[in-house]
């Protein structure tokens, strides 16, 4: 459209060139790549939003987002051969573009280290396709250790895991439990998870909201208080702070930054603007007045 309606010709190289770019092979390959990548992750962002969403259900979608993107490094030719498809429909080449390389000066007995490979689909394959998957799945396994590491710390007050585990296990992951959250969990916390795991085999409870609501429902709270503690804690904890940051994202709305970031010396320089107003408003305008033209009067008596 701009290189039909406009009349800049600047405009008209930059959108020129911009075509050319996506006429390419390279930028639908590359297109087909971050749709599979951002079609795992799309969902995992919006439950990570929820407020319903608690830190077991979220490192299940995690883990399922992350195996998903994993499974991509061994389906190269399929997202090659979506491509392919893809450049025959809009009549793209289905050729990489190879450009001409400029090589330094050779001298006598240097060695020729200087020959770089042109950009074939194994080259693709090698230096772009492998480093964006694994640039990827480092980042989502990094910018969620927090939440890993509490999942971790919860993991044995699981159902399943209670059905699974033996004594000796939650006697020390319980034990590990109540030391860390010593003000909100007593020392009788690893006998009530253990009396709690001859009941739970009897029944299908398949997270750990399902068995707080069982304790609630069947008036067991009495019997297990620390477990019900424990389950608070875990259902309380924010996944992500999502709600927060929209908020700041609409506060920038109201009140800028220079508004919002107040130094200390900002701070005394406004209590002292305060302070000489006050005095200012205490002073008597007209007496000043009639004082300094007394002094300064030039009047001579003369006699």
């Amino acid at each position: 459209m701009i290189l039909l309606t406009s009349h800049k010709s600047d405009e008209k190289i930059v959108s020129k060139s911009l075509k050319n770019s996506m006429e390419s092979f390279e930028f639908v390959l590359m297109i087909c790549l971050w749709e599979n990548i951002l079609r795992s992750t799309q969902c995992v962002s919006k439950m990570l939003q929820s407020k319903k969403i608690n830190i077991q259900s979220a490192c299940t979608f995690l883990d399922q987002a992350y195996q998903s993107i994993s499974n991509l490094r061994d389906n190269f030719k399929d997202i090659l051969n979506t491509a392919e498809l893809i450049c025959s429909k809009w009549n793209i080449p289905t050729d990489f573009k190879t450009k001409r390389q400029a090589f330094a000066k050779h001298y006598f007995d240097e060695v020729d280290g200087d020959r770089r490979l042109n950009t074939t689909k194994d080259n693709f394959k090698v230096k772009v396709f492998f480093p964006i998957i694994d640039t990827v799945l480092f980042q989502i396994r990094r910018r969620f250790e927090g939440l890993y590491e509490v999942a971790s710390t919860f993991s044995f007050l699981n159902p399943s895991s209670l059905k699974e585990n033996n004594e000796a296990d939650i006697i020390k992951a319980s034990y590990d439990f109540a030391v860390k959250y010593d003000i909100d969990i007593s020392s009788d916390f690893t006998r009530q998870v253990l009396s709690f795991k001859s009941i739970i085999n009897q029944i299908e409870l398949p997270n750990i909201l399902s068995m707080a609501n069982y304790i609630i429902d069947n008036d067991l709270s009495s019997s297990f208080p620390d477990i019900i503690t424990a389950c608070s804690i875990f259902l309380t904890i924010p996944v992500t702070v999502a709600s927060a940051e929209r908020s700041f994202s609409k506060l920038k709305l109201v009140k800028n930054y220079l508004r919002n970031t107040i130094s200390q010396e900002r701070l005394n320089n406004i209590s002292i603007l305060n302070i000489e107003r006050e005095r200012t408003e205490e002073l008597n305008i007209d007496q000043i007045i009639n004082n300094f033209a007394n002094r300064k009067a030039r009047k001579k008596n003369f006699k």
